[in-house]
């Protein structure tokens, strides 16, 4: 009897594993959808409003959700401190110490760093430009995240129970 609860109690552990890894593959995704809706909110201040670059991200702290809410917050008490030509150290800097390594995948969090050294900086019609290609390329990101999600979702169901199964046979 105490063997069989144990060997539930493995199952049942791999697959709440499993079922984890999907919940963070799905929060990485609303992640980029609250990213995009940041930067098309930026967009629209930058292009009708010319509204200064610590306000603004402060505004689109308030309009976010999760953890790029503490993000864009300390960006713009940063460059409220400190002088706005260092935007791109500023970014990364609450980049690395708001955000967490399982927020957003390698290439995302790229583009991400890659896109705040371009704030600021310029002129309007640039940064204009600049988000206009950041946005395609988030897009393309979403969209392939989007077509892997069926697949990415079932492989971690099925991997947390088949591991748990496998432990269970390799231990009894």
């Amino acid at each position: 009897m105490l063997k069989l609860a144990g060997m539930v109690i493995v199952i049942l552990g791999s697959a709440a594993l499993g079922m984890y890894q999907a919940c963070m593959y799905m929060n990485r995704l609303n992640n980029l959808h609250e990213v995009k809706k940041a930067f098309l909110y930026i967009q629209g201040e930058i292009r009708y409003m010319s509204t200064p670059l610590p306000e603004l991200l402060e505004e689109v702290a308030g309009r976010v959700k999760g953890p790029f809410r503490r993000f864009f917050s300390e960006v713009a008490a940063e460059l409220s401190r400190k002088n706005a030509g260092m935007v791109r150290e500023i970014w990364k800097e609450c980049y690395r110490k708001e955000i967490t390594r399982d927020v957003l995948e390698k290439d995302a969090e790229e583009e991400f760093l890659e896109m705040g050294g371009q704030m600021g900086g310029t002129d309007c019609r640039t940064q204009e430009k600049a988000i206009d290609y950041f946005l395609e390329k988030w897009e393309f990101i979403i969209e392939k995240r989007q077509k892997e999600k069926t697949n990415k979702l079932r492989l971690y169901y099925v991997c947390g129970v088949a591991g748990g199964v496998l432990m269970v046979i390799i231990l009894v």
